[in-house]
């Protein structure tokens, strides 16, 4: 719920902006959890949440959003592995 909160503020930041404005979410994954197989659904299926929440549930128009995915990759932030299990938002 805590991450509804975040994305129903970037929601209503998009909704705002320019029709020309898209965002880029990226999925991730942690490199050693699962195999690269793994981590590759995992880290599409966390990109296609987010987009699906902020279509469906915030209203945002699906053309203003892309996704990617980018599998397992080692420690992005604090060197800590479950900071790496997650969808970054940024301007496409």
């Amino acid at each position: 719920n805590k991450d509804r909160v975040n994305l129903g503020k970037i929601a209503e930041a998009l909704k705002e902006t320019d029709d020309k404005v898209v965002l880029l979410l990226t999925g991730y994954a942690d490199q050693g959890t699962g195999s690269a197989k793994v981590n590759e659904r995992l880290s599409r299926e966390r990109a296609q949440a987010v987009y699906d929440c902020l279509v469906k549930e915030f209203g945002v128009k699906p053309e203003k959003l892309a996704t990617d995915f980018k599998g397992g990759v080692d420690n992005m932030f604090y060197d800590d592995a479950v900071l790496s299990r997650s969808v970054i938002v940024s301007l496409q």
